[in-house]
């Protein structure tokens, strides 16, 4: 039986009860030769909670007759296997040398002013300490305080761990979750906890002062953003963020050879032939794949780990990928894209961003920014909403410096959803937009879904446009093109317990602007591929005013020899991949196909196209 642990942090657990773990111990020699104080970033749901508990069994002296056990076979342990992979193998001399204290913020109450924080701060510091003493109590000859303030109980902890041969290691997981919950939700409450003698600085100064000679040797630090850290300045100005090293690029997160060989065994337990090993490895591509978490090195590409452990656990339980391929816990990063969204700069990154290519370029990625800095930058700075969704996982970088993109389709949905509310404010149109993708998908017929697109999202898009200074050069207005019209009507049909969704999806050297290709376990349900063209004719090509175009009746509208020829290249490109999208697919390609022509931003023109001769 093959166990996946999706969800699951805790490593030793894994070890001992043979889940799946792509090792990933290697890389404790790279963090000892980085640093003894370092802090890691990366987006939640990432896996560094799992990583931090390997570090924490690593350490733990506690563990050295289990070393055997738990480490067999990994790089990090002496055996044949091990080494045969090249480079160097076997503990570091650090293995098993340490005490280890564990703080995770993420327990932390972020509800409250700055008294309930603190309060709830200071109990997991002793609810910690005390859980050490008792798991060290064979280890311990003196007595370790567990009341007072936090320094207080760290100075006797370590007054008692000085009285041994060890020292002590301080893993500090997810040291932002309630400091981003206090920021986004109560900026002065923020500050209060950062100030001078802010609980949160506090206790990271007295931190510092450990490392001091106190007996605290290493410190390894998670979290999303470096907001918080560099808040704290002088409390915990000595540690070394190495995010960004290159070596480091892959601890967290899985490269395609390690996908193709967790779904190995599925296969093989499933009876899953070579052809649908691909598919899957294609879905799981564009769905999971494309993040870099370093501008140097080999720029190695990684997959979201907990959504592909996600898909994968399904499919072996199921023997079909589940219905919706994106993890429900984005909800809180939903939840912060709404708050910058909110900002003009915000607003303008979403739009960006979905109406283009998926990428932006900023003049660099910020490394160090306080929420001050943030507060004051996010309304205006669309570098400093870039950077902020860097850190998020909702961008990641590409090869060129200053450019980040959109990582794959989990996270462009989310901007999608975004965007459809920036354009449809209110939830019940919003709502109303969703039920009419629905009976499209129902019964294929185009015009009502036209209708709503033209009553509710062109008189938006034409307001922007008018008199509005051009987006990029040779656009004209605000920059409304095809590539809005496409992201819209994109925001509006994205179903990905349905479709594979795809813009631009290249077709025998063409882009087809806009193709769901139906799910294969959904394909029993008779439904069809959607192709759609979407083309836009300006007025004053036309030489019509607005209000014309408005009152003109349809037949008269489509004999207009600039609309009449639009629409014949809408349905020419259409059929063109159409054919190609056959032909490529054979039988399991049954489209429908739509020419859709948006006339000035008063009408929206459309005809599905019939299969021709070379259509099934």
């Amino acid at each position: 039986m093959i166990q996946f642990p999706y969800g699951i942090a805790d490593f030793r657990r894994i070890r001992r009860e043979g889940m799946v773990y792509v090792d990933r111990t290697a890389h404790i020699r790279d963090l000892e030769a980085l640093g003894s104080i370092l802090v890691f970033l990366r987006p939640r749901r990432f896996g560094k909670s799992l990583w931090l508990q390997t570090l924490a069994t690593y350490y733990d002296l506690r563990y050295a007759d289990a070393f055997d056990e738990i480490f067999g076979g990994l790089a990090v342990h002496h055996s044949s296997s091990a080494a045969s992979e090249g480079g160097p193998r076997g503990p570091t001399p650090l293995a098993h040398r340490f005490f280890v204290l564990q703080w995770n913020f993420s327990t932390v109450n972020a509800s409250g002013g700055v008294r309930e924080i603190a309060e709830s701060l200071e109990e997991h510091v002793r609810e910690q300490i005390k859980a050490f003493v008792v798991s060290y109590r064979d280890h311990l000859g003196y007595p370790v305080a567990t009341d007072g303030s936090p320094a207080a109980m760290l100075t006797s902890l370590l007054s008692a761990v000085s009285q041994t041969p060890y020292k002590l290691y301080l893993l500090i997981d997810e040291y932002d979750n309630f400091v981003n919950e206090v920021m986004v939700r109560d900026p002065e409450t923020y500050h209060a906890l950062f100030g001078k003698d802010g609980p949160y600085k506090q206790l990271f100064k007295s931190v510092k002062a450990a490392t001091e000679g106190q007996g605290l040797e290493r410190v390894f630090v998670t979290g999303v953003s470096p907001v918080a850290l560099n808040d704290l300045t002088s409390g915990f100005n000595n540690a070394t963020d190495v995010s960004l090293e290159p070596e480091l690029a892959g601890l967290c997160g899985f490269d395609e050879t390690e996908i193709r060989d967790l779904l190995r065994p599925v296969a093989e337990e499933r009876r899953l032939g070579p052809e649908e090993v691909d598919r899957l490895l294609g879905v799981m591509r564009v769905w999971y794949n494309g993040y870099r978490f370093s501008s140097r090195g080999s720029g190695r590409l990684v997959y979201n780990p907990t959504n592909t452990l996600f898909l994968l656990r399904e499919l072996y339980r199921h023997g079909h990928p589940p219905e919706s391929l994106h993890d429900a816990n984005l909800r809180t990063d939903q939840t912060k894209l709404a708050f910058l969204a909110r900002t003009v700069a915000g607003t303008g990154v979403v739009e960006e961003l979905t109406e283009g290519t998926g990428e932006i370029r900023i003049p660099r990625l910020l490394d160090t920014f306080s929420l001050e800095d943030m507060v004051k930058r996010i309304s205006r700075d669309r570098g400093a909403v870039a950077s902020f969704l860097y850190y998020m996982g909702m961008l990641t970088l590409t090869g060129e410096p200053g450019r980040l993109r959109i990582p794959n389709l989990v996270v462009r949905k989310l901007f999608l959803d975004r965007l459809l509310e920036v354009f449809l404010p209110d939830p019940a149109e919003s709502y109303e937009a969703r039920e009419v993708a629905l009976r499209f998908f129902d019964n294929g017929e185009l015009r009502p879904l036209l209708d709503f697109f033209e009553e509710k999202l062109l008189p938006v898009l034409s307001n922007r446009d008018q008199g509005a200074p051009p987006k990029k050069p040779g656009h004209s207005g605000s920059g409304v093109n095809e590539m809005v019209l496409k992201a819209l009507l994109l925001s509006i049909l994205f179903d990905d317990q349905r479709f594979v969704v795809h813009s631009e999806l290249e077709i025998e050297r063409g882009y087809a602007d806009l193709c769901l290709l139906v799910r294969p376990e959904n394909r029993y349900r008779q439904a069809f591929d959607i192709l759609f063209e979407l083309k836009l004719v300006r007025r004053k090509t036309l030489g019509k005013t607005g209000r014309e175009l408005r009152e003109m009746g349809e037949a008269a509208l489509r004999r207009l020899p600039a609309v009449k020829e639009a629409l014949d290249d809408a349905r020419d490109q259409v059929e063109r991949y159409r054919d190609a999208l056959v032909r490529q697919r054979g039988e399991t390609a049954r489209p429908r196909c739509y020419a859709v022509l948006a006339v000035g931003l008063e009408r929206l023109l459309g005809d599905e196209v019939e299969s021709g001769p070379e259509t099934p």
